[in-house]
């Protein structure tokens, strides 16, 4: 819980988020400015508030996956084409995300005290050990350690 004791500090704490997701200003050229010669891998960029604002660590590693990105790839090196795939997948899965009423694991609840659905949906995330998705493929989803967040993706299709 974060506790503001001005408008002013209310006003700076928002001023230092990166864009959301859904806004216009989340695109290919913001992501290649922000991109430019960074050793940061996509996954901790994605988690970055100060870089996108509202992409938390379950649907980052689904927003990967589904991009077909590794979440160790540098940012530096990421193409415009897997830029434009990060953007498309990541109002996918949080559009889905909400229509389903988010991922309740342990104990999430809304706002009406409803559990939510996502977590049937997942690809990847807390999928360890588990056939992967991908039709063709028969790799299992990986679990490591970025950060100290737990990652989930396919060494296969996500190179």
């Amino acid at each position: 819980v974060k506790i503001f004791k001005t408008k002013l500090d209310l006003l700076n704490y928002f001023n230092k988020l990166g864009p959301e997701p859904f806004s216009n200003s989340f695109n290919t050229q913001y992501l290649k400015k922000r991109f430019k010669n960074r050793i940061k891998n996509i996954k901790n960029f994605l988690l970055d508030q100060s870089l996108v604002s509202g992409i938390g660590n379950i649907y980052a590693s689904e927003i990967l996956f589904i991009s077909k990105i590794n979440p160790m790839k540098k940012v530096k090196n990421l193409t415009v084409s897997e830029m434009y795939k990060i953007i498309l997948n990541t109002k996918f899965v949080l559009k889905k995300a909400i229509r389903k009423g988010g991922s309740s694991i342990r104990d999430f609840k809304n706002i009406i005290g409803s559990r939510g659905n996502y977590q049937k949906e997942f690809n990847v995330y807390a999928r360890e050990y588990l056939s992967c998705p991908s039709k063709r493929c028969e790799s299992k989803i990986t679990k490591i350690n970025i950060n100290n967040r737990a990652t989930y993706y396919c060494k296969n299709c996500q190179k």
